[in-house]
This record gives structure tokens, sequence and C-alpha cells, in this order.
């Protein structure tokens, strides 16, 4: 059909403006996504470090490697980082993952999962309550996870200085067959006051009865691990009612009363990574990980009824 110039003048007028303003939402929609984006990595272009990080830490909020830092911030001592330091983050290829929550999850369990940590979780997803999770609740995984199936010290390393003393101490081969799990049946304590009830009421010469103790923030930082002195001195316990099981088992007390409450989530990463330190250096396999009530000669609730064994043993 031959069209007349009025036809096509006619087209022009009607269909232009519309055309014009779908390219006009179109670029604007454009420069708000730019904007956005720009935003979100402006927002993480800088991180001011706070009390107890590590750049390792730090780096799991970003999705990139403590190396990655030391290059961005030319840092000469990346063990001297202080609170208030503000670092340049380098920019990161991974992206954050989602993932809901399950009924049984907890924290640790979601960070062992994604190969992350439970403090890289709160941050990111800014939990003040790690209790306080329900099933459907969203999570964004923090990026940088590794992939495959990481080692049980990859998934839960120590921190720097407790692993420093742990390798500093000479330990003899053979020497200890089993790990064993305690709780201090008390809301708080600390290594300081179960070393002293341990001289001065049950009469024990070489103190503390355990080799060492995890806190729970009352007495003793939340997960702070603490190392006893018959570890140092690598002497047999005082925590089984067996002198045969105490000079070849290792015992890990945990401080809480867990058939009132569970431990906290920072106390398990702890365990975690000590109990699969201390398996890998002692040769211990997870069939000799056990409870007091477990492998004790008497009866015993220790380590109470909230005590999650079977994730314990899951997640070695």
């Amino acid at each position: 059909m031959k069209r007349t110039r009025t036809d096509v003048n006619k087209f022009i007028t009607g269909c232009l403006p519309g055309i014009i303003m779908r390219l006009f939402r179109g670029l604007v929609w454009v420069l708000v996504v730019a904007v956005s984006g720009w935003g979100a990595v402006r927002a993480q272009t800088n991180h001011t470090v706070r009390p107890g990080e590590t750049l390792d830490g730090i780096g799991k909020l970003y999705g990139v490697t403590a190396a990655s830092l030391i290059r961005e911030n030319t840092l000469e001592n990346p063990h001297l980082i202080r609170p208030g330091l503000v670092l340049k983050v380098p920019e990161s290829t991974n992206a954050p993952r989602r993932y809901e929550v399950k009924s049984g999850d907890t924290l640790g369990s979601i960070a062992l999962a994604h190969g992350t940590t439970v403090t890289a979780l709160t941050e990111r997803n800014q939990i003040k309550d790690p209790k306080a999770l329900r099933p459907g609740q969203m999570l964004e995984i923090p990026p940088g996870g590794k992939s495959g199936s990481p080692s049980a010290q990859e998934r839960h390393p120590l921190p720097s200085d407790i692993r420093r003393a742990l390798e500093s101490q000479r330990v003899t081969a053979g020497k200890w067959r089993y790990i064993v799990i305690h709780h201090s049946a008390s809301p708080n304590g600390s290594l300081q006051s179960m070393d002293m009830y341990h001289r001065q009421k049950r009469n024990m010469e070489n103190g503390l009865a355990y080799h060492f103790v995890i806190g729970n923030g009352r007495g003793m930082p939340d997960g702070r691990i603490e190392i006893g002195d018959r570890w140092r001195r690598q002497i047999k316990g005082g925590h089984l009612a067996s002198d045969e099981l105490n000079e070849k088992a290792i015992g890990i007390c945990l401080v809480g009363n867990f058939e009132v409450d569970k431990p906290t989530a920072a106390q398990m990463q702890s365990l975690y990574a000590l109990v699969g330190y201390l398996s890998a250096r002692c040769g211990i396999p997870k069939s000799r990980v056990q409870t007091h009530k477990q492998i004790n000669t008497k009866p015993t609730a220790c380590p109470g009824t909230l005590f999650p064994t079977q994730m314990l043993l899951n997640n070695l």
C-alpha cells in the first residue's frame, strides 16, 4: 500500500513521542541503577577496624583476601592493625549469596556449611541476638567462602594468639587418646575461678582439672579459649572418675549450665576450632571425641541435656 506524505507525518506525530518517552524512561532507569550500584560499591570502599578484628575476618566480610588488604593499604606489619584504622577495601568479584534459615539451624551450623564465620554472618546481617533465628529468615552469606569441602581447621580457624601458643607446646606422640567435653554447671566462671575452686574446695594439688576452658561472656569473653596449666605442663587431667582415663584424655570445659541454657554460638565455634586442632595434632579420631557422660565410669549429666552433642560430631 502506497503511503502519502500525510500518512507518514501522522505516523511520526503519533508514534515518535511514545518512542522518545520509552527511551527517556530507559535512560533514567539505567542512570538510577548505575548510581545505586556506585553507591553500594562506595559504601564498601572503606572499613574502620574495630576491637578484636583481624585482616582475615575483615576480608571475609567483603569477599577479599587478607593479602589483598595488605597490598591495597601497604601495611608493613599486618599483625599490628589497631581499632580506628581505616582500611581501603579492594574490589571483589564475589557476589554475596542468600540462605533461608531452616528449622534447627544455628549461626554456627550455617557458617560451617558456607565456609564463613559466626562473626561475619552476624555483622553482615546486623544480627543483635544470635539465638533469635527463625525458620524462613533470609540471611546474606558473606562472599569469599571456599568451595569444595574445607577441613575442620579451615572452617574454624583458631585465633592467631591461641594457635601460636599451642604450636609452641611440645606434645608427646600417642600420649593423648581422647578429647572429653564438659560444662562448668554454673552460669558464669573463668579459668582462674575454677582453678581456685579446684585447689581450695576439691584439694587438687595441680588446680584446674581441665586442660582448656572456653568462656561464655560471663567471667570470660564469649568464645575465648584459655589454656590451662595441665596442658602447658602436659600432665594428666582431673576431670574424669578414672585415673587411667585422666592420663590420656584431654579435658575441655565450656563455661555455662547446659541443663538450663545452650552454649553460645561463639563457644561452639571455638570448640570446633580447638577440637579440630587437637584431633589433628594428637591423632585423635572423631570416634574418641566424647562428652563427660559418654566416657565417665560413674553416671553424670555433664555437659547437660542442652549440649548439642550430635551437632558437634557432625561438624568435625
